[in-house]
């Protein structure tokens, strides 16, 4: 199985993205004046973070690739299940509780929710059940940006129910269903009225097409072993992205291609490790951004001072104890947490 360093660095990234991105949103969402500091060196984050989001799920494809295709004998669907389960639901429920405290505390003293405001029982329910971003609710709540990871989780069963598929076809599979994927959406199938009323899989369909070319970029790498050629070809579709109108997708694929090929250059042990530090804090600052964020503005609240939050030193004490909790989460709560799941419910094979 491979090891994608320069990958682990790209997650970071994308992830300090979509940190810096909701930093700006959030002054809108609660309807107060533009807050974006730094906009002449961030400016590309303020207005495109959130485009960091796509770039995850190819990524996700490209290690689901690696670490499933690769293996003789597939996996159990319970231990497939137990192992999703305890890298993504203890720090779910940690940040989801804060929050939920958070937002309770906003109320009792300041007689309203901040930032995300449906935070009712119905959504407190979806939020538990990771059910966001399928058209069930009204509003954004607690911890918003976790639907994605709603998404991801649905994509994975996909995946997995697929893999005798894909490893039988090898890339033709999985460019079919890249074709299919496509279809759906020019078609705009699921946008028909009476799917829509039931469920919204407008995201789904948009996220398993970058999920899919990323267990694509897989079965690239294992079929051309000249890297040359391929970093020629990804830095062409990378430019080739940005002729006429934003092609998105192909953003993402030549991304992810690109910087995996960089893995080819003779890193250092001290560099790999770095990156793989940075990776680690991935999934951490992805949820704890929104309650770092909830709790500098309440902290502000509490002492009559919101002012303070357009400050340069704001959103630099935002971004680092963003970091800072990130790493502790992962350290302290989310690794342990994974594995007291795994030895106590894991069935070995």
């Amino acid at each position: 199985m491979q090891k994608f360093y320069c990958v682990e660095l790209l997650r970071f990234l994308c992830a300090s993205a979509v940190a810096i991105y909701h930093w700006g949103t959030s002054f809108e969402i609660m309807q107060m004046k533009t807050n974006d500091i730094f906009r002449n060196y961030l400016e590309i984050l303020y207005d495109y973070g959130d485009y960091a989001v796509p770039v995850f799920f190819v990524v996700s494809g490209l290690v689901f690739g690696n670490v499933y295709l690769s293996q003789e004998k597939k996996e159990s669907l319970r231990n497939f299940s137990i192992k999703r389960i305890a890298r993504l639901y203890p720090l779910h429920i940690l940040t989801f509780l804060s929050i939920f405290i958070l937002q309770y505390l906003f109320l009792k003293f300041f007689g309203k929710y901040e930032l995300y405001a449906f935070n009712d029982l119905k959504h407190f329910f979806l939020n538990i059940f990771l059910l966001l971003g399928w058209g069930f609710e009204e509003g954004r709540s607690f911890n918003q940006p976790v639907w994605t990871v709603s998404q991801e989780i649905a994509i994975y069963y996909l995946f997995f129910v697929l893999i005798s598929f894909i490893n039988r076809h090898n890339f033709k599979i999985v460019f079919l269903i890249y074709f299919m994927f496509l279809i759906i959406d020019k078609t705009k199938f699921v946008e028909i009225s009476f799917i829509i009323k039931l469920i919204n899989l407008t995201y789904f369909i948009d996220f398993a097409k970058l999920f899919f070319s990323g267990v694509f970029i897989f079965f690239l790498l294992n079929k051309f072993r000249s890297t040359k050629r391929l970093f020629l070809i990804s830095l062409l579709f990378f430019i080739f992205s940005f002729i006429g109108s934003f092609k998105l997708h192909l953003f993402c694929f030549s991304i992810v291609l690109i910087f995996v090929l960089i893995d080819k250059l003779a890193l250092n042990l001290k560099v790999k490790k770095l990156f793989i530090f940075l990776g680690n804090l991935t999934y951490s600052i992805y949820l704890l951004h929104t309650l770092t964020f909830l709790f500098l503005l309440y902290g502000l609240k509490l002492f009559n001072n919101v002012d303070f939050l357009y400050s340069k030193l704001a959103f630099l004490i935002y971004l680092i104890l963003t970091f800072v909790l990130s790493f502790i989460s992962f350290n302290c709560f989310e690794k342990k947490m994974n594995r007291v799941i795994r030895e106590k419910f894991l069935k070995k094979t």
